[in-house]
């Protein structure tokens, strides 16, 4: 079956129930607009963006469908379904979700490098344009206030995704480049680098930050001395403490502290190591040691959550040296 029908071959189209206008009119041109929107966010979400956030602007790509249709129709009330305040709603609770997570705030961004920021900035000025060419067609014949109101939105979440992509890139590619001058000096490392520990202590945050948890954060150098620590708001003070002695703990026994555990129980090999060397072993889990090779060159602590949470954290933080990820 042919896709062209030639009906529009004189430079008209039709609307919905058979109208037919000029391809140039102020009608065709919003909902076209609109079409040209949702194949931009197409093209963003193509970008590798994060499930999240791409999640989001499928929703967006389904419910901009619903607003070219009405735009391209005399009857809105005969559609079965129309954009709400719902939908709006739905737009100013992401916006504030998005917002929530970068430090960029309201602040002015030149578009690029990064693609996905880049191609979010291109839909955010076409969904502006397309608000614009409603505006037009309210002038000749009335739009319902919550189409307005909805574009109006979008192109405000369009902007702090936009935002948030533009400052993730910027974390991902610092994060590579101590990653990779992590590597390159691997061989030659004696001690964790100040660098490392704090590019350690910034993953080990953000999965704090992602389950609800504030925490201590140590990094210590191989001979257990502290290099670096970090308390997130919220945290308790005496999770400072056990918080380095986790990371110390680790570091001279070149073990987990979870694995500590086992041996400390009674019947262990190390049973009762706790009450040595003024209590400062910890038995139970949030200390790991990191390695070069098969050498120990220091050790992470996490105290603040459950032991499972702390372990869960103090991964994350590790993660980022042996894997470049952030998860």
């Amino acid at each position: 079956m042919a896709i062209y029908t030639k009906t529009g071959d004189s430079g008209k189209t039709s609307l919905f129930d058979g109208k037919r206008l000029f391809k140039s009119d102020t009608r065709v041109e919003a909902y076209g607009t609109v079409d040209e929107l949702v194949a931009a966010i197409a093209l963003a979400r193509s970008f590798n963006l994060g499930m999240g956030i791409s999640e989001i602007l499928k929703k967006i790509e389904e419910d901009l469908f619903l607003v070219a249709a009405e735009l391209a129709t005399n009857k809105p009330n005969v559609l079965k379904s129309r954009v709400t305040q719902e939908h709006i709603n739905w737009l100013e609770t992401r916006i504030d979700e998005i917002m929530s997570k970068t430090s960029l705030k309201n602040d002015f961004i030149v578009p690029g490098p990064y693609k996905s920021s880049a191609s979010m900035h291109l839909a955010r000025t076409i969904a502006r344009r397309a608000e614009r060419q409603v505006v037009k067609v309210n002038l000749e014949i009335p739009v319902r206030k919550e189409i307005l109101i909805y574009l109006n939105r979008l192109s405000d979440l369009l902007f702090a995704i936009a935002k948030l992509q533009e400052e993730e890139e910027t974390v991902k590619q610092a994060m590579e480049r101590v990653k990779t001058n992590f590597s390159q000096k691997a061989s030659h490392i004696q001690n964790i680098t100040l660098d490392a520990a704090k590019a350690i202590i910034k993953a080990a945050e953000k999965k704090a930050g992602e389950i609800g948890v504030p925490m201590v954060i140590s990094v210590v150098d191989k001979g257990g001395y502290l290099v670096a620590l970090h308390r997130m708001d919220g945290a308790l003070l005496a999770s400072i403490e056990i918080s380095i002695n986790k990371a110390y703990t680790s570091a001279v026994l070149r073990l987990p502290t979870s694995d500590l555990n086992k041996l400390a129980n009674p019947g262990g090999e190390l049973f009762g190591i706790n009450t040595q060397n003024s209590g400062r072993y910890v038995t139970f889990g949030g200390g790991i040691p990191i390695f070069c090779g098969n050498e120990v060159i220091g050790a992470i602590g996490v105290s603040g959550g459950t032991v499972e949470e702390d372990e869960t954290v103090a991964k994350a933080g590790l993660k980022i040296i042996t894997e470049g990820s952030e998860a």
